[in-house]
């Protein structure tokens, strides 16, 4: 006798999912509606065009769990999560229905996304689909051609005084311990996010993270405390000798969406949007205005070379 193709609940993924001639087809997380689906494709398997868009998304976040970092498999998850949402009848349209003024409006409908935002969260789309287009899931990526903005270039110099009275504000040592830690080093949010006690080197002043853990994964990753990082990393390892060292005060890791809410309650106080890399700029710029060389300051930033500080800096010309 037989024996049919079953449909079965993915708890971790809150979706039902049924593997036919070896191909596994997201169903949905709706019992009935996965039911349904799932008679449609057993009546007439050879007739279904394409794969759902639900399931390209969900294979391909499952495919960046595997093998992309940690952040750049959150960050695909924060957008195509929020895509699917807005998707009409998201759970059984197929990627022969999904057209690019789906991906259009919903970018749209946020008019509080500046252009670098809006350009990040398209290419989490495109990059699903050109995924299972390369894979051979569907024949062609319906949203190849969706036009992307051009990213904000980040020009936000703070000012010494500036910093001081945004600190002044800030009540509690866990939002001041980072931000003063990215304005003495220069790090990058996600390596300040990063940091744990393993990686100080107390008796270089400095930390380490090796090649796997650092951007681009190809060098080791050296950032150099002044004094003030010192006392404030120093005190952070002693208090978490494992994990993250910069947490909020309920003793989470400080994330990039906790960070965000925190700069935008800031400006209802001082009148000003901050960001994490606001605090790494002025590092930069206050080494080349005090005539150290580009190729130094570039090795300071992490950078592989002068080309990025040539481009991003360009402004301290004028």
């Amino acid at each position: 006798m037989p024996q049919f193709p079953k449909p079965f609940f993915v708890k971790a993924r809150n979706i039902w999912r049924v593997q036919i001639e070896g191909k596994q087809h997201n169903l949905g997380p709706n019992r009935d509606q996965a039911f349904r689906r799932y008679h449609e494709l057993m009546q007439a398997p050879k007739a279904v065009a394409s794969e759902l868009v639900v399931g390209v998304i969900d294979g391909f976040l499952e495919w960046c769990q595997r093998h992309r970092s940690k952040r750049t498999y959150q960050g695909h998850l924060w957008h195509l999560q929020r895509f699917v949402q807005q998707l009409p009848k998201a759970a059984t349209m197929t990627v022969d229905e999904l057209k690019p003024h789906h991906v259009i409006s919903w970018v749209d409908a946020h008019r509080n996304w500046g252009p670098t935002y809006r350009r990040n969260a398209i290419t989490s789309v495109q990059r699903a689909f050109l995924w299972a287009e390369k894979l051979g899931h569907i024949d062609k990526s319906p949203v190849r051609y969706v036009e992307k903005p051009s990213a904000d270039h980040r020009k936000q110099v703070i000012q010494e005084s500036e910093f001081r009275r945004l600190l002044a504000t800030i009540k509690g040592l866990h939002f001041r311990d980072i931000l003063e830690f990215c304005w003495e080093t220069g790090a990058r949010p996600q390596e300040a996010n990063a940091v744990e006690a393993r990686h100080f080197n107390a008796a270089r002043s400095r930390l380490e993270f090796p090649p796997e853990e650092a951007k681009g994964k190809k060098r080791r990753r050296i950032i150099y405390l002044t004094e003030r990082a010192v006392e404030i990393v120093s005190r952070l390892a002693k208090w978490h000798p494992k994990g993250a060292l910069f947490r909020n005060r309920f003793g989470r890791p400080w994330t990039t969406s906790a960070v965000n809410c925190r700069f935008f309650r800031l400006q209802k106080k001082l009148g000003t949007k901050y960001a994490m890399y606001s605090f790494r700029h002025p590092f930069a710029t206050r080494l080349l205005e005090s005539g150290v060389d580009p190729l130094t300051v570039s090795a300071l930033l992490g950078h592989a070379d002068g080309a990025m500080l040539a481009r991003v800096y360009s402004h301290l010309g004028d």
